[in-house]
């Protein structure tokens, strides 16, 4: 049975080319005492539920809606009366592409059923309004992965009546392979600073606003009564008063506030994750992270459910001669994880970064794994393959992973790459992630025991190898790619960034040493999973290509004479230069480095000062590669952990950062939740315990992590200090 049936995808005509777009869709629903009632709904590109004026629910799933388009069902009863209800759905459309959405066309389509009958369809007679409240079209954007930030005005009454229109249909419609996230209580508010403030002279974008105004501190508050409210007074004419609040730790949701004013005003919202600016820092570059909302006189609550943000601090600017504010911060939203799994060592430093790992982690799975929760919230593969193996281990999530790993394939492109950040539409990609992919395959595999959706996803592997092994010279090495399209970017550090939106003409560079180890990672963990479905031929076919791009990888990046590694190769010369840490690591990691030169390599990556040093990014291949020789190195790699982690942490960090750089990173513009930081938690569970599977032997028992389904586990280990 199709659900969906009779129901149409909808908008309000006129506006279905208006980017930034909010519209009302109004349902009546007489609801008869025992019946169930179930609502099915999906959105382009996002929308809001309310039943009797309370917001209820929301969240789609980012998707590919061309391929397949996802639905959510839950129940509504207990939200509903018997009697006479009234539904409201918000839908909003971003309508243009981004790092977190792929342009499709807007729409809602719902259906709400009583006792599994349809008895609401979103129709060409349903009810639309276009929404009065919400600013549509272009407004300030947050990033540009992220796009449009918002406005509103809650004091506008004037109502307009649209027409529905049905825009498109869907030819394959599933529901959400994940869980809905949970809705939390907003958490507790400090009041960090207080006073009026004079706007600057920058004032271009709202975040200018507050970024650069002239802030004067106000009086001190002890034991504040927020049930009353914090009532704060304008000491000037003009502008208004501004507050500071700290909610604790990082928080990844929706913006809410309850203010009180005397006079329709503006207020402006601002977030953050530091105050290193003796403020918010509400601007970044291009970067915008501040909102505007118009409030009529009187008490106001309102919550902002389309677009999460991420951050530790919220400000507010009020335009008013004073505000009393009962609340601004953050309402949460979690992803219901399978499990929430402990460790414990004898080192209470590796406990608290285990839990903080833990965290992070968290705060970066929504509707897929991403990045971070501040500025870009982006499904990368590089990222998510670092927070997949954390993910296997501390909360036994695999659902989760299959659903991201989904949508990465779903991004194949003409060139037979990638898309850098799925589900999007981005200008360019990383040549090197696309080889990731294939080792997050197998490594879900591996953990998993999902033998059919590992066979379901190889032909986008083995595409994505087969473009690699084509691209593969007569050096018998891949070249760097060098259209304006491809990004050779491998680590945050000087020679190894590349560079972003040019064409590389430069007769320097030819090969890479780290997209030669991912693409032999790559060969290999394909052939690994045709080892598994039994095919033989294939599978010493794709073996066969990775062993024969190592050994020559190895012949033309070793120095034999220093027992180390270059980075780069140019193309005329064969002059070789760079010496990382990363083009050591990748070459003991990927099995491109011969055992019996592994000893030396380690030593060099290790203690040779000359060499670029790895970032958070990759620390899983430096601290794997030195764990080659644990009984060497393991005391030093759990030392380096406590000494890059410890220090974020002595930082006042409730979350582990994307650089250890910090906020200053990147232009000032550094992430302080990061997911691929969370690598520890897997060095944990594979080194000081021993978790791991078994080979192709492990596969069939499905599950790594013994079959308690949350517990401490204890490390015993020479590692730490007993």
């Amino acid at each position: 049975m199709n659900i969906f049936e009779n129901a149409k995808f909808i908008w309000c005509k006129g506006y279905e080319d208006t980017v930034n777009c909010y519209v009302d869709f109004f349902e009546s629903l007489t609801v008869k005492k025992g019946s169930e009632y179930r609502i099915y709904i999906t959105a382009d590109s996002n929308y809001a539920l309310y039943i009797n004026d309370k917001y209820i629910d929301g969240g789609q799933f980012a998707d590919y809606p061309d391929l397949c388009k996802i639905y959510d069902d839950f129940d509504i009863t207990e939200h509903l009366s018997e009697g006479d209800n009234e539904i409201e759905i918000i839908g909003y459309c971003q309508n243009e592409d981004s790092s977190t959405y792929r342009k499709g066309t807007p729409g809602v389509m719902y259906v709400i059923t009583e006792n599994g009958i349809p008895v609401v369809n979103s129709d060409l007679d349903t009810v639309v309004y276009f929404d009065n409240h919400y600013k549509s079209g272009p407004v300030d954007k947050v990033t540009g992965q992220l796009s449009y930030s918002f406005e509103c005005d809650l004091s506008n009454t004037n109502a307009v009546l649209g027409e529905a229109v049905e825009t498109r249909k869907f030819e394959k419609l599933e529901p959400r392979p994940i869980k809905k996230l949970v809705v939390k209580d907003a958490p507790k508010i400090r009041l960090m600073a207080n006073g009026s403030f004079l706007d600057g002279e920058k004032v271009d974008r709202m975040g200018d606003k507050m970024q650069f105004a002239y802030m004067g501190f106000g009086e001190r508050y002890e034991n504040i009564n927020y049930e009353k409210g914090l009532e704060l007074v304008r000491r000037h004419e003009k502008d208004g008063v501004y507050a500071v609040f700290d909610i604790g730790r990082e928080e990844s949701g929706f913006i809410t506030f309850d203010i009180e004013v005397p006079e329709k005003s503006e207020i402006m919202l601002g977030w953050g994750e530091h105050l290193d600016d003796v403020r918010i820092r509400t601007v970044v570059g291009g970067r915008n992270f501040a909102a505007r909302v118009i409030v009529p006189a009187g008490r106001t609550k309102f919550s902002h459910y389309f677009k999460r943000c991420g951050g530790r601090y919220l400000s507010v600017h009020a335009y008013s001669p004073s505000v009393k504010i009962h609340y601004v911060g953050i309402i949460p939203t979690d992803y219901p994880t399978t499990s929430d799994i402990s460790f414990k060592c004898a080192d209470h430093i590796h406990n608290e970064i285990y839990e903080i790992c833990k965290r992070t982690l968290l705060l970066c799975m929504h509707e897929h794994y991403e990045d971070c929760p501040w500025r870009e919230q982006a499904l990368y593969t590089m990222d998510s393959r670092n927070q997949m193996l954390c993910g296997y281990y501390t909360f036994k999530e695999y659902d989760f992973a299959k659903a991201s790993i989904r949508l990465i394939a779903q991004s194949i492109r003409e060139d037979d790459l990638l898309e850098l950040c799925s589900p999007a539409r981005v200008s360019i990609t990383i040549p090197c992630f696309s080889a990731i992919f294939s080792l997050q395959l197998w490594e879900y595999l591996l953990h998993s025991g999902d033998i059919e959706f590992a066979k379901e996803m190889l032909p986008v592997a083995e595409r994505v190898c087969e473009n690699f092994r084509k691209l593969t010279d007569a050096n018998g090495l891949i070249p760097i790619l060098k259209d304006v399209e491809y990004w050779n970017f491998y680590e945050w550090k000087p020679g190894l960034e590349g560079s972003i939106g040019k064409v590389d003409s430069s007769d320097e560079i030819s090969y890479d040493l780290p997209l030669q180890a991912f693409v032999a990672l790559a060969y290999e963990s394909v052939g690994k999973i045709f080892e598994v479905l039994e095919n033989e031929e294939k599978s010493a076919y794709w073996h066969a290509n990775s062993v024969n791009l190592k050994k020559t990888t190895h012949e033309y990046f070793y120095d034999p004479a220093n027992r180390y590694y270059f980075t780069k190769i140019g193309k005329t010369t064969g002059e070789r230069f760079i010496l990382s840490q990363l083009a050591q690591a990748l070459a003991v990691y990927s099995g491109i480095c011969p055992e019996a030169e592994i000893d030396a390599v380690l030593e060099n990556m290790a203690f040779n000062d000359n060499f670029i040093k790895i970032t958070l990014s990759n620390s899983i291949y430096f601290y794997e590669s030195l764990l080659k020789r644990s009984e060497k190195y393991g005391r030093f790699v759990f030392d380096d952990i406590a000494k890059v982690y410890g220090s974020m942490m002595k930082n006042n960090a409730t979350t582990f950062w994307e650089t250890a750089v910090g906020g200053d990173d990147f232009g000032f513009a550094g992430s302080l939740c990061h997911g691929w930081s969370a690598i520890p938690t897997y060095i944990y569970f594979r080194y000081c315990l021993g978790i791991y599977p078994d080979g192709l032997a492990q596969i069939s028992k499905h599950d790594v992590i013994p079959e308690t389904i949350s517990g401490v586990y204890e490390a015993k280990t020479d590692y730490f200090d007993n």
